[in-house]
């Protein structure tokens, strides 16, 4: 991915915390995928990773989540 492009992307999503836009560009595939998952983030936290959705989702309460307990296997 081309960095030009990633540092728009945060300057434009400043109220994403860093952390959460890290893992943003690892998930995604493409720059394309990248702004797609920046622009529909949860406003309600907490959120999680949706592997089938590929994009940030938000959870009542994490440690129940079937696919947070999962994905630790």
């Amino acid at each position: 991915m081309d960095s030009n492009v990633i540092d728009g992307l945060r300057k434009r999503h400043k109220h994403v915390h860093p952390l959460i836009f890290h893992r943003s560009v690892e998930y995604a595939r493409d720059v394309t995928h990248l702004f797609d998952i920046l622009e529909s983030m949860p406003k309600k936290f907490p959120i999680i990773w949706d592997d089938d959705t590929e994009s940030w989702s938000v959870c009542r309460d994490i440690t129940l989540n079937k696919k947070f307990l999962e994905r630790d296997k």
